[in-house]
């Protein structure tokens, strides 16, 4: 069975925290093993190593889900100087919680960016599954993993586990905030105020203007041709304000950067026969010969570019 798989009820070690904190032999056990875990070099990540203080979270926390220290601390990264875990993780905690029975179950349609995804699981004491809502690729504004490019499937089946813990069985993964969670937030500051509050504060965002976006998009467009801003950043910037709609979303998205438009343009350029040969050619003299053919081009654009051809190829056959 997986390190992070491994359940309570198959762990000892599991305790409460409050248990765990008023048992003083299972405070100094946990003290000195996270003094020994800072120590490390190779098996905890940068963040962790010669803090022993927050290995001591790690382990503690690692305790309560009867999961291996050293493959949770494995799972974590700092985000604006906050401690956040990887969704594979959260996954596991979930699975193994408690809250559900057996595994979550995954639906998905469309594709590309039109990809949809919904999650769905067992809640304990209930017979029939319960479904979250579906979730598209286009909507998600924080994609920083090159997953979301290679495996979108997975990516988008972990961030719903996770919408679905929230609102199904948000204990099981209270505090625990996965990598996006942060990014979105910004800098974190201390939560405040009553639950009614914070709903307040979530209010939605009124629709991006056609024409205030007609207005910024060749703006836009410079950001992404030069190669400052991929498409996905300025969707993400201009939602933190706005609602884009899918149409907008589209035209973004359709952006290209530079370099890619050149590679097209490479891609469907068609070399010209003697261009090939001269480019092929293994001595002076086949180049020169070849050479010889130009001048009985007529088109002046081959024939210079031909030229700038022979003596690439001339400066290569004299250096080689």
């Amino acid at each position: 069975m997986s390190q992070l798989t491994t359940t309570t009820q198959e762990n000892p070690i599991a305790v409460a925290s409050a248990a765990m904190m008023m048992n003083p032999e299972h405070m100094r056990a946990l003290v000195s093993f996270s003094e020994m875990m800072a120590k490390s070099a190779v098996t905890v990540p940068k963040h962790l190593q010669g803090k022993p203080a927050d290995c001591l979270a790690i382990s503690m926390q690692a305790a309560q889900w009867g999961m291996n220290p050293f493959a949770v601390a494995q799972k974590t990264h700092l985000v604006n100087g906050v401690l956040g875990y990887e969704a594979q993780l959260v996954n596991a905690v979930i699975q193994s919680s408690g809250a559900i029975k057996g595994a979550f179950q995954y639906e998905y349609k469309g594709e590309a960016n039109n990809l949809e995804c919904r999650v769905g699981a067992v809640l304990h004491g209930n017979t029939e599954v319960t479904w979250g809502e579906w979730l598209r690729k286009i909507d998600v504004t924080t994609q920083n993993s090159p997953l979301w490019k290679s495996n979108p499937k997975q990516q988008l089946g972990y961030l719903q586990v996770k919408n679905w813990a929230r609102l199904y069985c948000p204990g099981a993964i209270l505090g625990v905030y996965t990598d996006d969670e942060l990014v979105d937030a910004g800098p974190v500051t201390r939560e405040m105020g009553t639950a009614q509050e914070v709903s307040a504060a979530r209010t939605e965002r009124p629709a991006y203007a056609a024409d205030q976006f007609a207005k910024n998009l060749p703006a836009w467009t410079k950001l992404i041709t030069d190669g400052k801003k991929t498409p996905d950043q300025i969707i993400a910037t201009v939602q933190s304000k706005a609602t884009l709609s899918d149409d907008q979303k589209r035209q973004i998205l359709n952006i290209k950067p530079a370099t890619v438009i050149e590679n097209e343009a490479e891609q469907t350029h068609e070399k010209h026969p003697l261009e090939a040969q001269m480019d092929n050619a293994e001595n002076e003299d086949d180049l020169h010969a070849l050479a010889d053919q130009i001048r009985g081009i007529n088109d002046p654009d081959d024939v210079k570019f031909l030229t700038e051809v022979y003596k690439a190829n001339l400066e290569r056959l004299t250096k080689g």
